[in-house]
């Protein structure tokens, strides 16, 4: 009996007790059925135009989330190109008495990129507001979905140019080497030197548009890249350069530039080197026929650069080899058939096709640099 009058002594302790706990301290919670956020766009449709990219495009409203502690509230404007939104991008993220935001067509048109509507092509963006407490985004509240028809343009990406001790063409930004850019992607295959520093200019001048990393420390005019390969780093005390860390070699570097991706990639190139005694041309070209046993040799000028001069027909075609074979060693246009200027390694090239005249020209190829020339003498 004893024991009973204790235990019920003990549960009706606790019970006070909890009671008492709960009364000294406020409970917050969201009450967002009586008070829902309410979310309204500016318009119902948006023709974007790349000649006015800093113009007003699209403001986004909402009324005040509802919680039952005053306390400072935060937003996040979602997009999506599906209803349910599989895949959110965040818009934007607005703290405190806000209840608007306004966006350029720049950053609308990027804002669509982000969520894969494709240019000139009018399509459905889904928009929603969420509302938060803290860092952990806690007590989560969903507005209404809304949605308008977007137009985008084509994206225009920066360019790239290598410039720094860790490249093949120094310091001079005159000098500076530009990365081959197809769409979002930029990239090169290139010579690295192991502990240097580089950076990558936007123009052939120190003054303008620096790109660097993402990083504490960086210029913050300069960051940019938000994700990389570990043989990058930022060198210590340095605001603006890159370091490279990796063994020295030659290196396709990458860079996404897509607003929000921003990365920049290095792997080894199949073809490490870039100094061979000799290097050949093969294809219809001084008379070779595409007889890899009789490939034409090139003149070693020096530190991966070799020369030819030879007439050329407007059906000129040709590729690089590293031995008088079918093997390893060979190079031609990167990615594909053409005439870029750019050279890729086996695995990544086509054929180098130039339109010639009859006329004599020089062809050089600068392994080092990833790079050939055509010119007409």
């Amino acid at each position: 009996m004893k024991n009973n009058i204790f235990k019920h002594i003990f549960l009706a302790l606790t019970l006070i007790l909890g009671l008492a706990s709960c009364e000294d301290r406020d409970i917050v919670t969201i009450d967002n059925v009586s008070s829902p956020i309410v979310m309204d766009l500016s318009a119902n449709s948006l023709i974007l135009d790349k000649n006015f990219p800093g113009n007003p495009a699209l403001t986004v409203t909402w009324k005040s989330a509802a919680y039952t502690v005053p306390t400072e509230i935060s937003y996040k404007i979602e997009i999506a190109g599906d209803k349910d939104f599989g895949k959110p991008h965040t818009l934007a993220t607005v703290a405190g008495s806000q209840r608007a935001a306004a966006f350029t067509m720049l950053q609308m048109n990027d804002a669509a990129a982000a969520i894969g509507l494709v240019p000139n092509v009018s399509a459905k963006m889904f928009m929603r507001v969420i509302s938060y407490l803290g860092s952990g985004h806690s007590l989560e509240a969903t507005s209404n979905v809304t949605s308008l028809m977007v137009t985008p343009y084509v994206l225009t990406y920066p360019n790239f140019y290598l410039v720094g001790g860790a490249t093949f063409v120094g310091w001079t930004p005159e000098k500076a080497q530009i990365l081959y850019k197809k769409d979002n992607l930029s990239y090169i295959y290139t010579n690295l030197q192991s502990g240097e520093n580089f950076r990558f200019l936007g123009q052939l001048a120190w003054d303008g548009k620096n790109y660097a990393l993402n990083t504490a420390g960086t210029k913050a005019d300069n960051q940019y890249f938000k994700q990389w390969s570990d043989v990058f780093a930022k060198p210590d005390g340095d605001e603006e350069n890159i370091k490279f860390t990796g063994a020295s070699g030659v290196y396709k570097i990458t860079i996404n530039a897509t607003q929000g991706v921003q990365t920049i990639e290095a792997k080894p190139s199949p073809i490490a080197a870039f100094d061979f005694p000799e290097i050949y041309l093969v294809g219809n070209i001084a008379g070779n026929g595409w007889n890899e046993a009789n490939a034409v040799p090139m003149t070693t000028i020096g530190d991966g650069v070799y020369e030819f001069t030879s007439t050329l027909a407007a059906d000129t075609e040709f590729k690089i080899l590293g031995q008088k074979s079918w093997g390893n060693l060979d190079w031609g246009n990167i990615s594909g058939d053409g005439n870029t200027g750019f050279v890729g390694p086996k695995g990544d090239n086509g054929n180098i096709k130039f339109v010639g005249d009859g006329s004599s020209y020089k062809i050089t190829v600068n392994l080092k640099g990833g790079i050939y020339k055509i010119i007409k003498l």
